[in-house]
């Protein structure tokens, strides 16, 4: 009889178990192609099982293409494997992978938030360890009480109609914003790409801020839309800059960050965002106002959306709850005029034609009780203190001498540092030494120059950080900033 060496794991049923040790030897080439497995009573004896267990492992192979049953003489391996080189052989790991000629290459590399670091600056990061996990369960589990058979069967494109009703209820009474349909989608960036895929075709020129959100940038240029930078000074876009561009070429869509701009954190003037819609009543356009922040500001109440005095309906307005609650949550929405959002419901139905009910019924939940905006007025007033902190910390190196400049933020979740130094490359150094920091050559690979007064920029998140632990991490940035710099 032959023995053959196979490994079974308990954890698995045991005819699988078994199964996976006889497709491993035959991998390995411990049974070659053609040849005979011991009879199945021999097998059973060897491995102490059942013999009807073998058969099935047996059997099994015999399904997945590794087997074949002959009668009269049992099972053998079949003379040609079912994936040809599924035995091991010594191929690099460039030779491995031979199809990149059927892909089209990617529009955009995207960088993604490395969280495997000792300090963490990206801008856009909750402190997740303030989130109201206790509460927001029972509402979790409400939501799973009060959901009947129907509800878990697919549901509607806009969204769990119970959350809509809130958000435009919160909507009206936050930010200024009514007669408008809500779309609720799986976070900020697939709406960024149904506004894409509805509105925009190849050859499209789209006009995006100088500095600008990388994914959203890959989102928007992914049916082979043209970006054009319109300049951007310590005031926010430049809408003179725009007019020039719309007097030699027609612009479909123009997307903006205007509460607190994406990366600089500027706030847009109101007599910037009238110019800039009176532009795009002149010209035709869309506006796509990202307003991923909104909450949190802390000088005075945050200026109304551009999209609260649309009268044409032209502003396509988007935002998140991923930085009110955590980003694991992947919910967003658009609210817009009744025509737009059918447009753009059309769209998602080819992506995601239908939405997840149990987080939307308990987000809806959340927001009915009250609990949202308590969590928001605690985030606000924790957020402005983590803020005013790393001023303090800036303030400080300043007094010393380091080359640094800023201003204090209206609101948002960072601040734009200047430094007098050149940081190409920089992201890379700080990301050797367990720091994860974003420089102006991140929101723009081609934005090099320093300003005026010779600064070149880093987006410095607060909002993740506890007060010791930005102590230290601004010690780390500081010193590896400015190496030689001697107090």
């Amino acid at each position: 009889m032959r023995l053959l060496t196979i490994s079974v794991n308990s954890k698995e049923k045991k005819y699988l178990a078994i199964a996976t040790g006889i497709r491993t030897a035959i991998i390995s080439g411990q049974l070659k192609p053609q040849d005979r497995l011991p009879a199945s009573r021999d097998l059973a004896e060897q491995l102490n099982v059942n013999r009807h267990t073998i058969m099935a492992a047996c059997d099994e192979l015999v399904a997945q293409g590794y087997l074949e049953s002959l009668p009269r003489i049992g099972y053998q391996v079949v003379s040609v494997l079912p994936v040809e080189g599924s035995v091991p052989n010594e191929l690099t790991e460039a030779q491995q992978f031979n199809l990149e000629h059927l892909f089209k290459p990617p529009s955009v590399s995207l960088s993604t938030t490395d969280l495997n670091v000792h300090f963490n600056f990206a801008g856009g990061l909750p402190d997740i360890t303030q989130f109201p996990m206790k509460v927001f369960k029972s509402h979790l589990n409400t939501a799973l009480k009060q959901l009947d058979l129907d509800s878990l069967h697919y549901q509607g494109t806009l969204g769990n109609s119970k959350l809509r009703e809130q958000i435009k209820k919160y909507l009206i009474r936050a930010r200024g914003l009514s007669s408008s349909e809500i779309l609720v989608t799986n976070g900020s960036q697939e709406a960024l790409f149904i506004v894409a895929q509805a509105v925009l075709q190849s050859g499209d020129n789209v006009a995006i801020e100088q500095l600008s959100y990388p994914p959203a940038c890959a989102a928007l240029s992914s049916n082979g839309a043209n970006l054009i930078t319109i300049e951007q000074d310590k005031f926010g876009i430049n809408p003179e800059s725009l007019e020039q561009i719309l007097a030699t070429r027609k612009i479909k869509l123009l997307y903006l960050t205007p509460l607190h701009q994406y990366p600089t954190t500027v706030t847009l003037s109101p007599q910037r965002r009238s110019q800039i819609y009176q532009l795009a009543q002149k010209h035709d356009f869309l506006i796509l106002e990202d307003d991923y922040d909104h909450e949190f500001h802390y000088r005075c109440s945050p200026l109304v959306p551009m999209a609260a005095n649309d009268p044409d309906g032209r502003v396509i307005y988007i935002s998140t709850f991923s930085k009110i609650m955590f980003a694991g949550a992947r919910l967003g929405y658009v609210s817009a005029h009744a025509k737009v959002i059918e447009y753009l419901a059309n769209s998602k139905k080819i992506i995601n034609h239908k939405t997840e009910c149990v987080l939307q019924h308990a987000v809806a939940n959340w927001m009915n009780e009250g609990d949202f905006e308590r969590h928001l007025r605690k985030m606000t007033q924790l957020y402005l203190a983590r803020r005013d902190h790393l001023v303090q910390l800036l303030r400080d190196y300043q007094s010393a001498g380091y080359p640094i400049s800023f201003e204090i933020p209206d609101g948002g979740m960072a601040i734009w540092l200047g430094c007098k130094r050149e940081l190409a490359g920089f992201t890379a150094i700080a990301k050797k030494q367990g720091i994860f920091i974003q420089c102006q050559q991140d929101f723009n690979d081609s934005y090099t120059a320093c300003d005026s007064q010779g600064y070149q920029y880093i987006r410095l998140g607060f909002a993740s950080m506890d007060d010791e632990t930005r102590i230290q991490a601004m010690r780390a940035l500081i010193e590896l900033l400015f190496p030689s710099f001697r107090v």
